[in-house]
């Protein structure tokens, strides 16, 4: 049996056999529940007023017959054959014939057995010969008193209930798969490279949710893809300018050598290398997968103690005991920029560092007491070598690496950073972290 290979396909073939099997199990519970309990009642009193009838007939003068035969036909559409004609057995199609034979042999206590035969005016009659004391009586009733056709009315709400059953199902399918089927289009385009056009966020709220998400997460996959583009550009201008100063050096060199020339080609060589290292470090940064439980306080102490050397004043504000389940390396690499970021620009100020726990989750900032960060700057400073000092020197500038490390570590691990103005000037930079992953 070949099945749809579609979502959509095996979603409508899924409901619409599921509610057909369910129209066949109502029609099962109805006919064994309702329709024949009722047949069999109805066939009790139509086969004892059968019986009662063929008593009085046989009671009855024979003068006083034809009224009692014009009385029943009138009344009860049941008729006496006098002089019994040609009649012959015939298929039983409807309970309802079987019914009325069981009745009626139950209730004559022999076995009566049903015949069909043709009125006056051709319609079909069913006769039943009926033992009155040592005589039998054949009485009978039109096809037109029993025009019961439950077969047909089960097959026309089979069909019916088939077709609606297809119609809904298909078009509930289609409700449900045509968002998928519109994500998987965009996914494919996002593979390709290109940015698709982002999805209607309505429909049942799952669809709604994960609509949203993809949004987002398209948006995301282009600031990445630009990041990235940035990203080399930008480290190749950062190896391209000392390795031309090296390069003239060298020559210089070749003609007279000088000890400040050598000086400079080794700060060229040891600036590379840091750029090359923190390269490094954020590759390994990304590519950590196991998290463990870690405590704050230590972990804020080892990162404060990474900048002793700096000669700049690390105070921290010790908070509640904090457990958390992180990965680690990625953390302690956003506390360490953050801090890094806070003593280049802080103006030789002692730096702050304090966390509170709110709504299952730890806020942990770095303050700083330098000249802040225009508002209209905050989110420019996340993308890969943006420099608020214009220098492309590491001295002055910075690499334009490190605040956007923390945004991007930050994203993959499902927390968030923000830069906000700290109250009587400065900068607080703030990551929060859920107290479980």
């Amino acid at each position: 049996m070949m099945y749809p290979r579609t979502l959509f396909g095996r979603t409508t073939l899924v409901i619409a056999l599921a509610s057909f099997a369910f129209q066949l199990f109502t029609i099962a519970v109805i006919t064994s529940f309702a329709l024949v309990p009722l047949g069999r009642h109805a066939t009790g009193d139509f086969a004892a007023l059968l019986v009662e009838t063929a008593q009085k007939w046989q009671a009855e003068p024979a003068a006083e017959r034809p009224w009692l035969q014009e009385r029943i036909g009138r009344l009860h559409r049941i008729q006496v054959q006098e002089r019994p004609g040609g009649t012959h057995d015939f298929p039983r199609l409807l309970p309802y014939f079987h019914l009325l034979e069981t009745a009626l042999s139950s209730r004559v206590g022999q076995h009566v057995s049903l015949l069909a035969g043709a009125g006056e005016d051709g319609e079909p009659w069913y006769w039943a010969d009926i033992p009155v004391d040592s005589a039998t009586v054949r009485i009978g009733f039109p096809a037109s008193r029993v025009d019961v056709q439950p077969w047909f009315a089960m097959l026309l709400i089979l069909s019916v209930g088939t077709v609606v059953t297809l119609i809904t199902s298909a078009w509930l399918a289609r409700w449900l798969i045509g968002p998928l089927s519109r994500l998987a289009g965009a996914t494919q385009r996002i593979g390709q490279g290109r940015r698709p056009e982002p999805l209607a966020e309505a429909g049942p709220a799952e669809l709604a949710t994960l609509a949203r998400e993809f949004n987002r997460m398209g948006v995301q996959v282009e600031e990445l893809l630009a990041n990235r583009t940035t990203l080399l550009a930008g480290i190749s201008h950062d190896l391209r300018t000392p390795l031309a100063r090296i390069r003239l050096a060298l020559g210089m060199l070749s003609e007279k050598p000088d000890r400040d020339l050598i000086e400079r080609i080794m700060r060229d060589v040891d600036g590379m290398n840091e750029l090359i290292a923190r390269c490094l470090e954020v590759s390994r940064d990304f590519a950590e997968q196991d998290s463990a439980q870690i405590n704050l306080c230590d972990l804020l102490a080892e990162v404060a103690g990474e900048f002793a050397h700096t000669g700049i004043e690390i105070r921290g504000r010790k908070g509640p005991d904090c457990n958390l389940r992180v990965r680690p390396l990625a953390l302690r690499r956003i506390l360490a920029n953050l801090v890094d970021n806070a003593v280049r620009y802080g103006a030789g100020q002692p730096i702050d560092i304090e966390y509170r726990l709110e709504d299952g989750r730890v806020e942990i900032c770095v303050l700083d007491r330098g000249p802040g960060i225009p508002e209209a700057e905050r989110e420019a400073v996340f993308r890969p070598f943006h420099r608020l000092e214009p220098s492309r020197s590491s001295r002055t500038g910075g690499s334009g690496l490190g605040l956007a490390i923390v945004r991007q570590l930050a994203n993959a691990n499902g927390w968030s950073v923000e830069l906000k103005e700290r109250e009587g000037g400065g900068t607080a930079a703030c990551v929060r972290v859920p107290l479980e992953e």
